[in-house]
């Protein structure tokens, strides 16, 4: 893995619980440097394969799309896809601003507004990562309905933020399909081109995702073989370096109903959803 040979003032190698080994950076130039190193370093290897990045409080050692959370089995996984399946058609039959842009970025931005799907959500900014790693989502009753994000707050037990490196291929584009990139492993989609801004969200947050290939049950249930490093960083350093900027904070990144007129049609649209794949989340509304 080429993020092993970095030789970056402050940076240094660590191993985790899993036994993976992290690249722990406690200055915010290097953190740069180190995530750039990848991209441009990798670009080389592998022209077929760029890196995004994704946020995280911990490392599980997994990488599991919310809709396989917890169901592995193929009877299990039949019955969630076919449940996010008939959510699909309910939106595209009830919600007339889905016929307005292409079938293929449907599910993605639904993930985007808090409905459990075969897509993982990743950025190609480096900051919105840091920013998901440094704040709890919070949801009355453990239900995701109403939600709010919280600072992480750091102790012996929140210690550190985490930003994950992830190989997306992007060789193959579908002309029919704008934001859309493929390979033999992946897909990826990226909603900025893919969904109208009047969805501010995804826009907002630099919002891109992707999935392992495979056909309904024969999708894999963990996409953790994209993983290409680890970066870890003090959550105190984190959160000193992101600051108190309004760009990268909840009000901007979940832009609310008022702002995000695409999140208030999807509110209002009163389309039955299954109450096992989510539902979409209140946030700031």
């Amino acid at each position: 893995m080429p993020l092993t040979k970095i030789t970056i003032p402050g940076t240094e190698f660590v191993n985790n619980d899993y036994g993976l080994k992290m690249l722990h950076v406690s200055d915010p130039h290097a953190l740069v440097k180190a995530a750039g190193y990848l991209k441009f370093t990798h670009s080389g290897i592998d022209k077929s394969e760029a890196i995004y990045f994704r946020g995280e409080r911990k490392i599980y050692g997994t990488l599991v799309p919310s809709l396989f959370r917890g169901y592995s089995s193929i009877p299990a996984k039949e019955k969630r896809i076919s449940a996010i399946n008939s959510t699909l058609y309910n939106f595209r039959s009830g919600c007339r601003i889905f016929s307005k842009f292409g079938r293929h970025a449907h599910e993605p931005l639904l993930q985007h507004y808090g409905i459990s799907t075969t897509w993982i959500d990743i950025v190609d900014n480096l900051w919105v990562a840091l920013w998901f790693s440094c704040n709890n989502a919070k949801s009355a009753n453990g239900k995701f309905h109403y939600m709010h994000f919280e600072k992480r707050v750091p102790s012996a037990n929140e210690e550190y933020a985490y930003i994950i490196l992830i190989g997306v291929d992007i060789d193959k584009r579908h002309n029919k399909k704008p934001g859309f990139y493929h390979g033999n492993n992946t897909e990826c989609i990226d909603l900025r081109m893919a969904a109208p801004s009047v969805f501010l969200r995804p826009h907002s947050q630099h919002g891109l995702l992707f999935r392992c290939k495979g056909g309904n049950a024969e999708r894999p249930t963990d996409y953790s073989r994209q993983v290409r490093g680890v970066i870890r960083v003090n959550l105190s350093d984190a959160i000193s370096w992101l600051g108190e900027g309004e760009i990268v904070g909840t009000h901007s990144l979940f832009p609310p109903a008022y702002y995000d007129n695409g999140y208030r049609i999807l509110l209002e649209s009163d389309v039955d959803i299954p109450k096992d794949i989510g539902s979409i989340s209140l946030i700031g509304s």
